[in-house]
């Protein structure tokens, strides 16, 4: 299940507002975390794109 931004900034608003300062800490570093997981996975090439790159290198030499 997806939810639109508006309702997931919702929901992560009702949830943080009952936990404590040390919860809320934490819940955020867990979502910077996650935001930093997937831009690495963004960065990842794609198996056609690393294939690409490999034949290249294999031309070039």
């Amino acid at each position: 299940m997806r939810l639109s931004t508006k309702s997931l900034i919702s929901k992560i608003e009702s949830l943080s507002s009952q936990m404590t300062p040390e919860q809320l800490k934490d819940f955020l570093d867990v979502l910077d975390s996650m935001a930093i997981m997937v831009q690495n996975a963004k960065d990842i090439p794609s198996n056609s794109e690393h294939e690409s790159i490999q034949a290249l290198k294999i031309a070039m030499h």
